[in-house]
Parts: C-alpha cells; structure tokens; sequence
C-alpha cells in the first residue's frame, strides 16, 4: 500500500443566510379565491363534474361535524339547482346553485366571513384525528 497525498476537498462557497425579517419581506398573502384559482386540481375542482361532488361533499361533511358537536342526530337536506336548464347538452358551462340545510347549531354572525371566506378555518381542522 502507497500513502499517496489525498488532495484537500475544495471548499464550498459561503452561503448569504437568510434573516427571518428578510424572508418575511418576500412572502406575500394570498386570498381564498386567488388559492383556490391557482390550485384547483388540488382541491377537486379540475372538472365541472369534480367541481359539484366536490362541493355537496365538502357542505354535507360540515354539516355532520356541525350536528355531531352539537350532539343532534343529523338532518341534512342538499338542494341542487340548475341556474341555465335550457341551455344546450352540448354547452361546455353550466351552473348550479347548491342549497345544504342542516340542524346544526348555526355560524355565529361575527364568524361568517371567516368560515366561508378563510382556507382552514373551523372548529376541527386543529384536531389529528378525522371522524369519517
């Protein structure tokens, strides 16, 4: 065996490190709407037809947790609406109003803008565990 010199590696060039002030400067809000435009195939709303399952899901799943915390035997009743019925079959748009009734305790009035308005806001999205 030779002791052949090992050449020293070649030292890495030194990184500016970031302040928490600085990254701060470069994030920026975004709004529900400007979220959900950006990110659709995410959410399930990639298809007209996603976009309607997804959402009664999404209104029936809020209604059960609303029932299920005010220890009422769920009542729901969903309403779907077809706002052009006599549009063409071939029409590539359509629109619907959907209606979801439930026995819940209600939204609090001072509270309706961040539950319809903010992404993740509500009474179970800080627990781990899912109840369906």
């Amino acid at each position: 065996m030779t002791n052949a010199p090992v050449a020293p590696k070649p030292k890495a060039p030194k990184r500016h490190r970031e302040t928490a002030e600085s990254l701060a400067s470069k994030q920026k809000d975004i709004s529900v709407s400007e979220f959900f435009a950006k990110n659709r195939h995410l959410l399930g709303f990639d298809n007209p037809r996603k976009a309607l399952l997804t959402t009664v899901k999404e209104a029936v799943d809020n209604a059960l947790d609303a029932c299920e915390e005010a220890g009422n035997l769920p009542n729901v009743t969903v309403v779907i609406e077809d706002l052009q019925p006599d549009r063409p079959s071939a029409a590539k748009q359509s629109r619907y109003r959907v209606t979801v009734v439930d026995n819940g305790p209600g939204i609090v009035r001072k509270q309706v803008e961040n539950v319809f308005g903010r992404l993740l806001f509500g009474s179970k999205f800080h627990r781990l565990k899912m109840s369906r």
